[in-house]
């Protein structure tokens, strides 16, 4: 890429093992067994988007694992490339015995089917639950999803999914896979956060010049810089250049609020049309920057942001007279208090490596901006 201007595109102590139901998220008590481990744990360790899946090899190696892999291995919406949601590995009871750094890390996936009493997997499930409850469980419903926390080490979360039959398993994946992923996202919104601002906590000057020309509170992270700045046309690209050829791109642009029809999926779709070719250029003439909704599909969502009304697109950008994509969120946002409408269209040009975290970063930082309201 390049713009007009030029610019080259624990403590220690005791830890109860917690549970909560997947449905209301209610506590329930730790088992005496698991309450009394005095010795200190270590930090979890584990990437973003990362899961264990612990399971007997023949959960994992039959329908029951397809299942598995369908929902937490499905393509990340939306790539240029497949991506998938959930980057998986699958221990059984047995290697994480042999090999005791497996029992460190961040997040675990527990699948048992409890009718086999002789399933190692499902003999871990009755320790952690205890006695009393694994039989309600195993008595009273077909299937049942369950959370633990800090079991091997600090900051580690197990989502137990437990059934009466491999059909009921299924069942619970299928119905229960909505909650437990948002349950997993919320796990690793510390990680993310921290990977965002890893460099520089806040980059101060960029983030004063987004709320003198929008009036928002946007965390613009130390390692971002400016590639454009037009203040009369309301126009801001921040962009950051990642070491491994990753580029992540906002760009901003301000418009007086009309009517609902702004916020309509055309409507903003072509205002990104007109931004992206204003200023991203590559080296053969003509080629220009537009949203591709020919070929795979533009998702769009209505919710607030900061108590504004939102309006948001996903889907993939692409060059016209060149071989380059990338994903894209973008957002219209309703600022009430200045009668405006804010376009936030955020990118990711990487060739070759893998670009879902970097979105993620990108839809963390737009989604946590907070609208500055008169005193």
């Amino acid at each position: 890429f390049r713009t007009r201007s030029g610019l080259s595109c624990t403590h220690s102590g005791i830890s109860c093992f917690l549970f909560m139901s997947l449905s209301f998220f209610s506590l329930a008590s730790c088992n005496d067994e698991v309450a009394n481990q005095f010795s200190p744990k270590p930090s979890a360790l584990g990437r973003l988007n990362e899961i264990e899946i612990i399971s007997d090899d023949d959960i994992w190696d039959g329908s029951t694992g397809d299942s598995i892999r369908y929902y937490f291995g499905s393509s990340y919406p939306i790539m240029p490339t497949p991506e998938p949601i959930f980057d998986m590995r699958q221990f059984s009871p047995r290697d994480l015995a042999q090999e005791p750094l497996r029992r460190e890390l961040r997040t675990y996936v527990v699948v048992a089917d409890l009718q086999d009493d002789e399933s190692e997997t499902t003999k871990m499930i009755r320790q952690d639950l205890g006695e009393e409850r694994f039989m309600n469980l195993k008595i009273s419903k077909e299937y049942s999803s369950t959370i633990g926390r800090d079991k091997w080490a600090r900051n580690q979360l197990l989502i137990y999914i437990m059934g009466n039959g491999k059909s009921n398993i299924h069942r619970a994946i299928r119905e229960k896979f909505p909650t437990i992923a948002k349950k997993i996202n919320e796990h690793d919104e510390a990680q993310l956060t921290a990977s965002i601002y890893s460099v520089r906590k806040t980059n101060l000057g960029l983030k004063r010049k987004v709320k003198e020309m929008y009036g928002i509170d946007m965390a613009v992270p130390g390692d971002y810089r400016m590639a454009v700045e037009d203040e009369g046309r309301k126009q801001l690209w921040l962009r950051r250049d990642d070491k491994k050829g990753a580029i992540l791109n906002i760009m901003m642009q301000a418009e007086k609020y009309e009517d609902q029809s702004q916020f309509d999926t055309d409507k903003i779709k072509n205002t990104l049309n007109t931004l992206s070719k204003q200023y991203v250029k590559t080296n053969t003439f003509g080629s220009t920057m537009i949203i591709n909704d020919e070929d795979l599909p533009v998702y769009d969502y209505g919710y607030e942001i900061d108590g504004q009304y939102t309006r948001e697109l996903r889907g993939v950008w692409e060059m016209t007279d060149d071989f380059m994509a990338g994903p894209f969120v973008a957002y219209g946002i309703n600022l009430k208090e200045s009668n405006t409408i804010l376009y936030i269209y955020a990118f990711v040009y990487g060739p070759g490596i893998s670009k879902r975290n970097l979105i993620q970063q990108l839809d963390h930082i737009v989604k946590n901006v907070k609208v500055t309201r008169p005193s």
